[in-house]
């Protein structure tokens, strides 16, 4: 049964973002991934405490950093009240169509109990450290649906794979 509502919940996801964006102010709407507009790319130093390798994109006026998956994962995750709200477990791409996603382990006490959504990576923003959510509230994030990926419809990304989030 689980397997027939992974790919309905992913496709879920990627509309609710766009619609999202219509209603969000200029200062929370997604930034599009590098993929989809023109992108100047420079070195950038990489964070303090980074293992992973980072670059700065810009886009159209916004900023994307370049960094690898494991250095992601180091980072807190909170929410626009900069409270933490879950830990990076890691990034799956959707083999359909290479959209990627964060994986968010969520809630629980010692890891028992905790609840693993995916969110795309433009709901996310890093600022120095630390990853901020936008787009989204706690009430949001406790309404998805547990991540499963039982029909293979998504590939997890290894810790060295680069990918590009929005910068603050």
């Amino acid at each position: 049964m689980t397997r027939t509502f992974v790919l309905p919940i992913a496709m879920l996801m990627t509309m609710i973002a766009p619609a999202m964006a219509q209603t969000a102010s200029p200062e929370t709407a997604p930034i599009p991934p590098a993929a989809a507009s023109p992108a100047v790319t420079t070195p950038a130093s990489p964070a303090p405490g980074t293992t992973g390798s980072t670059t700065a994109t810009t886009m159209l006026g916004a900023t994307a950093r370049i960094l690898t998956v494991d250095a992601l994962e180091d980072m807190d995750l909170v929410g626009a009240d900069e409270k933490g709200i879950g830990d990076i477990e890691g990034v799956v791409e959707n083999n359909t169509d290479k959209k990627q996603f964060v994986v968010i382990e969520r809630g629980g006490f010692l890891g028992f109990g905790a609840k693993t959504i995916t969110l795309p990576l433009e709901n996310l923003a890093v600022q120095s450290e630390r990853v901020t959510l936008h787009n989204m509230d706690v009430a949001q994030l406790d309404g998805l649906a547990e991540f499963r990926n039982d029909s293979n419809a998504f590939r997890d990304l290894d810790d060295s794979h680069q990918i590009s989030v929005p910068q603050q």
